[in-house]
């Protein structure tokens, strides 16, 4: 009896029968844990992809025209139900309002962030987005009966880097200076390319004339002035020069040219739509009326801002869209009557000449210019104006 009585005392081995006792139900729960997660892990993969392919097939169907937003929205919608996932199948709303949290959104890539527009001439990508519950079998003992899953994908129609063949592009080279990044100091000021002359908004020499045809070596008036005329016909040949190429380029004036604009500009200005648009860096509006919409070359002035004398070879960094909304001959002649608020070219003419200046400083009556602005990020190159899917000349990328 006594022996019974120390055994029943002896707590030695309790340990060991008390870890024996539990270490079968912590293995299941240990399992049961791993399961759970793994399944969870698969589906959060199996979202993923289903993204990835809803966003490249939608920016495939992308157009340089918003007839084309509803097949790339289509598209989109039709892929991710190709690729269901575990618990069920992915049916993304088409977002026709574009709403910067919906399932399905258009937009710009620059390089670095997506913004939603709706702007049919600049939208090159696509973002797709879907979110579920997943539900949960072992831990839900522990009141974790789902646990939250998503993804998202944004596709770029990145352009070719060489300037499609229909492109309209122009023989006027802004200065890099005035981009940093994805940002421009310059966007939202007027750019005023008056040869040798200090009086622009952002700056003196912030543009230069440049020769666009391939293999170029110096610039010179007949070359200049076939490529001005060719944009102002809307012959649009464009160019074969690359990003990375180099041009010649000279801030000297070339009079036959302005000469020739003041003619052939008015037309084009007063048929343009009254509401072509340059943002700000912050978004608000630069300008909004009549304007000549081309494409120019960026090129590398160095870093200084203003860069001084732009003449010599200067290598191409991207290309923007900028928009001429006046030019000016000497003797104070504006080539069209436009007001815009704080505009810097009426002062440079007279009122009779569609200016509102009564004189002119010192100076001013020899000058000969354009005046535009410019969008605040560069491009590999221009977008092809005439409407086409994006397919056809782009490489598609998963860039989020």
């Amino acid at each position: 009896m006594d022996k019974i009585r120390r055994w029943a005392r002896d707590q030695r081995g309790s340990v060991l029968l008390f870890t024996t006792i539990l270490v079968v139900p912590l293995m299941i729960i240990i399992g049961g844990l791993a399961m759970d997660l793994a399944y969870y892990g698969a589906v959060d993969d199996e979202l993923q992809r289903s993204m990835d392919a809803a966003a490249l097939a939608g920016a495939g169907k992308l157009g340089f025209n918003d007839t084309y937003f509803p097949t790339a929205r289509q598209w989109a919608r039709d892929y991710a139900l190709l690729n269901p996932y575990r618990t069920g199948s992915i049916n993304l709303n088409l977002n026709t309002a574009n709403n910067p949290g919906g399932n399905i959104v258009l937009g710009i890539w620059n390089g670095s962030t997506f913004t939603p527009s709706l702007d049919g001439t600049r939208v090159n990508a696509v973002q797709c987005r879907f979110a579920t519950a997943v539900p949960t079998s072992f831990l839900r003992v522990i009141g974790i009966n789902s646990l939250n899953s998503g993804a998202m994908a944004i596709a770029w129609a990145a352009q070719p880097a060489t300037t499609p063949p229909d492109a309209c592009v122009f023989p006027v080279g802004l200065s890099s200076c005035f981009f940093g990044g994805s940002t421009s100091l310059g966007c939202g000021a007027t750019v005023s390319f008056i040869s040798s002359s200090d009086s622009s908004a952002v700056g003196a020499n912030t543009a230069a004339w440049v020769n666009l045809q391939a293999g170029a070596t110096n610039i010179n008036n007949p070359a200049v002035t076939s490529q001005v005329q060719a944009a102002v016909n809307g012959s649009c040949n464009g160019t074969t020069l690359n990003q990375g190429d180099s041009v010649p380029a000279s801030n000297g004036e070339m009079n036959s040219i302005i000469n020739y604009l003041m003619t052939a500009f008015p037309p084009i200005y007063n048929s343009s739509p009254p509401n072509v648009t340059v943002l700000n860096q912050d978004g608000s509006t630069a300008y909004s009326g009549h304007g000549w919409e081309v494409h120019v070359p960026v090129i590398n002035t160095g870093g200084s801002c203003p860069p001084g004398a732009v003449n010599g070879s200067m290598q191409i960094v991207g290309w923007t869209r900028f928009v001429i909304t006046q030019i000016l001959n000497s003797n104070g002649d504006c080539a069209v009557a436009n007001h815009w608020t704080g505009n810097p070219w009426d002062a440079h003419c007279f009122a009779s000449k569609n200016g509102t200046a009564t004189s002119l400083p010192p100076g001013w009556a020899g000058q000969k210019g354009i005046f535009g602005y410019y969008d605040c990020q560069y491009n590999p190159a221009p977008p092809a104006p005439n409407p086409g899917p994006i397919t056809a000349t782009a490489k598609l990328k998963l860039v989020r």
